[in-house]
């Protein structure tokens, strides 16, 4: 690519809307949103840790975020920025970076799974249960949203996000996972968008792995349309 990834970013983030009034204003909207982003990418998990480190690596984060100031935003800076700056624009400018990392390797394949969030915890202290995602091949998280509260299912949350999904990653063709997606309505879903799915099969579904059993009882290695790879040292 001609620009680099971080540069990339950051200007993906110039585009939200600084919701702060002019006056007093010290730090550029973008450059404190990507300090912030940075941060807990590098497992900083609280913004008076994420000051503290910025603190202590500003001479190197200073110029490429765009800080003008020889100091490092204060936590209550990062608090009142990130406290009031749009989910969906940032979510929409994070999406559009992505876009561009994988525009000249366009991702085809992708795993969805539910994952407990380390970082994100709800109002009782609890980990976040989020519907993530993963393009293997890319090494990205193209996606996560927050299952709820036990009253949502995953499959119910993808079916949900599947139209923005798709059209955020056009080249997406093929989404896999475990027997929890198993089900009629999103398989349908799926075909019907025109793309295609790989989603394990359980006992907990006699009927269907029955017929598929039934299906390849007759299959071999030769005749198979299909190749086998290693998944932390078990074949799939």
């Amino acid at each position: 690519m001609s620009t680099a990834p971080g540069l990339t970013l950051l200007t993906a983030l110039q585009s939200l809307t600084d919701p702060r009034c002019r006056r007093g204003v010290r730090h550029p909207f973008a450059a404190v949103l990507a300090l912030t982003f940075l941060g807990l990418l590098c497992r900083q998990t609280d913004f008076a840790t994420i000051a503290r480190w910025a603190k202590a690596h500003w001479e190197a984060l200073r110029k490429p975020l765009g800080f003008t100031r020889r100091y490092a935003p204060h936590a209550t800076t990062l608090t009142r920025v990130t406290a009031r700056y749009s989910l969906a624009e940032f979510q929409n400018a994070l999406c559009r970076w992505l876009a561009a990392l994988l525009a000249q390797e366009p991702v085809r394949t992708a795993a969805v799974d539910g994952k407990a969030s380390k970082q994100g915890h709800d109002a009782d202290g609890d980990p976040l249960h989020v519907l993530n995602v993963f393009a293997h091949d890319a090494r990205l998280c193209l996606a996560q949203w927050a299952v709820g509260d036990g009253k949502e299912t995953e499959p119910e949350v993808l079916k949900a996000h599947l139209g923005e999904l798709l059209a955020a990653y056009p080249s997406l063709r093929l989404l896999t996972g475990d027997a929890l997606f198993c089900q009629r309505p999103l398989a349908r879903l799926i075909v019907e968008a025109g793309r295609d799915y790989l989603f394990a099969i359980k006992d907990n579904q006699p009927d269907l792995l029955e017929a598929a059993q039934t299906a390849f009882a007759d299959a071999t290695p030769e005749t198979a349309d299909a190749g086998t790879r290693e998944k932390k040292g078990a074949p799939w």
